[in-house]
């Protein structure tokens, strides 16, 4: 194998991590982390809400469905918005209940009827109490108050608005999917109904530890109340408080309200000495909120939960944003370095799961602990530093198969290569019975070569013969079994199967003549003299797989077929040819190629004959001499085979005027004369038996 320079192995090694760095990065610039670590935050909300501690001495008061029903029938008919008199009505009976605190979540913008501007006006700034909306001025301009505090108000009732504002901002602060996470303390209305700004809250906005959806805060005990019994009652309490002082003095109405008996009835007493949240829940009052633990939340539900947080003491702390990215490069260089030397992807993969499962659990843990450590950051570099590691690893892998196949392509046939990639376990020993067809050739005239070449000489020209006609063979899909010094072994059908192997077989031979023609040209030329060739073709059953031990095996084939295509390709000695093939070959491709019968050849070790042939070419490719002249032999070979001399004799008398140079022709003409002249015995037959291999 090729070994790298150490600049490539440090390249190679900061592929993946310099890689799984990029791809965070990009994600993170396109928000996709942010998105991750906000669905996780939002899961941990959900599944821990029920743990965090509610506050036992608050209330919310909704202007829900009910309340608009309510109040939408005689004798009162509102429609929402409802009349200004009605929050004034709403706020002063909840006073007359005895609530510590009035927090309410609305804001007042737009002038009504000045009657109803100056009651709710008056009454909101006489209860101490009550705590108001109000909205941030853009740059430059003032805060946006209740229109019914205008500033001569507040200047004439100033010993009502000493001290702490008696307002503060409603405004939430939604992340990039506008859900509800965080609460700028500093400035907002928990800040203004505490009366002071909280120790606790920090002066970026606060990420909030949610106690539960509306729904759950009920399950869990919190009062969640209607506004409608407070408003209807505060209505009759505020027409007598009027009626008392009539000039809408906010003292003056206070004092009324104050001689008034407490309320009857249970409602009412489950806001007596708590913080009273108030706010609207109903389809058109257009405050509803994203929140993680419910899409469509009541806006108040925002402010309760910051109360609790400070009560608490529990808003969550983030770890800094340096500290992920620090974790993130310590996880991606050890899913880098480690496994280094092997291919293998199971330690990276065990590292960057246990690193992801790490994040998040320690995520959890820490939220439970009260701090957020968002995890997509590590997750997403475990997930993406593996896919990296691979990636490359796969990448290495081919890499290194390709060589390996390019090693063995030289030694073994690249489809069995192929064979072993893709099946592994074919690389046990075993074989099965199948038809195939062999193939063995040799080289004639190189003992000659040999004698005349030195060594170095000699291997550099059998190997670029061996080439040339290897090229031939496997250009017709054979399986190259092995070389045998200077001959060749090769298999058609196995392991890729051939739709007529003994055809792909025998053009494999005639190829291999014409190319050995046109080699002769050139060691003609260097080292004066030719090579001749001989060819051995056989097709049957034998056994294929592989063979050996478990130090060194070989796929080849076995049997009786594969000994008799050896036989044959010793047996053109005898004939004068080139390409022997036996009967089932000769078989499989009558009508496809041109052959001829060379003999009933018995072979040694072999008690019955064969008849061998030899395949001359394609049907097309033959001129009307040459097809005269098999036409006449093959005549003259089947009245041979059958005692028929005289014509035998006729035929290949006629065979060999047309190609006078041929051995066949001419040996069988000299024999059917002599057999002719000296009638053989009775059980004659037309076989010859070799005693050589």
């Amino acid at each position: 194998m090729a070994t790298s320079s150490a600049p490539q192995k440090m390249l190679r090694a900061l592929l993946a991590p310099g890689a799984t760095l990029v791809v965070v990065a990009l994600l993170a610039m396109a928000g996709a982390l942010g998105s991750l670590d906000r669905a996780w935050f939002d899961f941990l909300q959900r599944q821990f809400a029920s743990r965090a501690p509610v506050p036992a001495d608050t209330a919310i008061v909704l202007i829900d469905e009910q309340s608009l029903q309510a109040m939408g029938k005689d004798p009162f008919n509102f429609r929402w918005p409802w009349p200004r008199g009605a929050f004034a009505a709403l706020f002063a009976e909840l006073h007359r209940a005895g609530a510590k605190a009035i927090v309410g979540d609305f804001i007042f913008f737009e002038t009504s009827a000045a009657e109803q501007d100056a009651l709710l006006g008056a009454v909101a700034a006489g209860l101490p109490e009550v705590t108001l909306g109000s909205v941030p001025g853009k740059l430059g301009q003032a805060d946006q108050l209740p229109v019914f505090w205008p500033p001569e108000f507040r200047r004439e009732h100033a010993a009502f608005f000493a001290g702490w504002p008696r307002w503060g901002s409603v405004e939430s602060a939604p992340d990039a999917d506008g859900v509800i996470r965080r609460y700028a303390v500093n400035g907002s209305l928990i800040a203004a109904s505490l009366g002071r700004e909280p120790a606790a809250a920090a002066s970026p906005p606060a990420l909030l530890r949610w106690r539960g959806n509306l729904k759950q805060l009920r399950a869990r005990g919190v009062a969640v109340l209607p506004a409608a019994p407070f408003a209807a009652a505060g209505w009759s309490l505020l027409e007598k408080a009027a009626e008392k002082s009539p000039d809408l003095d906010p003292a003056g109405l206070v004092k009324a309200i104050g001689e008034e008996p407490l309320p009857s009835g249970e409602i009412f007493g489950k806001v007596r000495g708590r913080t009273v949240f108030v706010g609207v829940n109903a389809a058109g009052t257009f405050d509803a909120k994203a929140t993680p633990c419910g899409a469509s939340e009541p806006g108040v539900i925002v402010h309760w939960t910051t109360y609790a947080n400070l009560v608490a003491g529990d808003f969550l702390r983030e770890v800094r944003p340096w500290a992920l990215g620090v974790a993130l490069l310590v996880l991606v260089a050890a899913i880098a370095v480690i496994d280094r030397g092997g291919l293998g992807v199971t330690k990276p993969g065990l590292l960057a799961g246990g690193g992801a499962v790490l994040a998040l659990g320690g995520s959890a843990a820490a939220f439970l602990g009260g701090w957020w450590i968002a995890p997509a950051l590590p997750v997403a570099g475990a997930a993406i530093g593996f896919t990296a590691v691979a990636v490359e690893r796969f990448r290495l892998e081919r890499a290194r198969k390709r060589e390996i196949q390019g090693w063995f392509g030289s030694y073994v046939s690249p489809a069995v290569v192929k064979q072993l990639l893709h099946n592994p376990d074919s690389l046990k020993l075993g074989g099965e019975r199948r038809e195939l067809t062999v193939y063995f050739s040799d080289l004639a005239n190189f003992t000659t070569l040999s004698e005349k070449l030195p060594a170095e000489r000699l291997v550099p020209l059998v190997n670029s013969v061996l080439e040339d006609l290897t090229e031939g063979v496997l250009q017709h899909g054979c399986y190259l079994d092995k070389y045998i010094g200077d001959a060749i072994m090769a298999v058609f059908g196995s392991p890729e199967p051939i739709e007529n192997h003994a055809l792909a077989a025998c053009r494999a031979a005639l190829d291999s003549l014409r190319r050995l023609a046109v080699l002769n040209e050139r060691i003609e030329r260097e080292y004066g003299l030719r090579l001749g060739m001989r060819i051995g073709i056989n097709t049957g059953d034998m056994v294929v797989g592989n063979v050996g031990s478990e130090k060194k095996r070989n796929y080849t084939v076995l049997g009786d077929a594969v000994n008799l295509a050896s036989r044959l390709e010793g047996a053109n000695k005898e004939f004068g040819t080139s390409i022997l093939i036996g009967p089932l070959t000769a078989k499989a491709v009558a009508g496809l190629l041109v052959t001829r019968p060379v003999a009933h050849l018995r072979v040694k070790g072999k008690a019955q004959a064969v008849e061998v042939h030899e395949p001359i070419g394609e049907p097309d490719s033959l001129e009307a001499p040459a097809r005269q002249f098999f036409a006449s032999y093959t005549e003259g070979f089947a009245a041979f085979s059958t005692r028929r001399f005289a014509e035998a004799a006729q035929a290949m008398a006629a065979a060999a005027a047309l190609r006078p140079g041929d051995f066949l022709a001419t040996r069988y003409l000299a024999e059917a004369q002599r057999l002719l002249a000296q009638p053989p015995p009775a059980d004659w037959e037309p076989v010859l038996e070799l005693h050589t291999k």
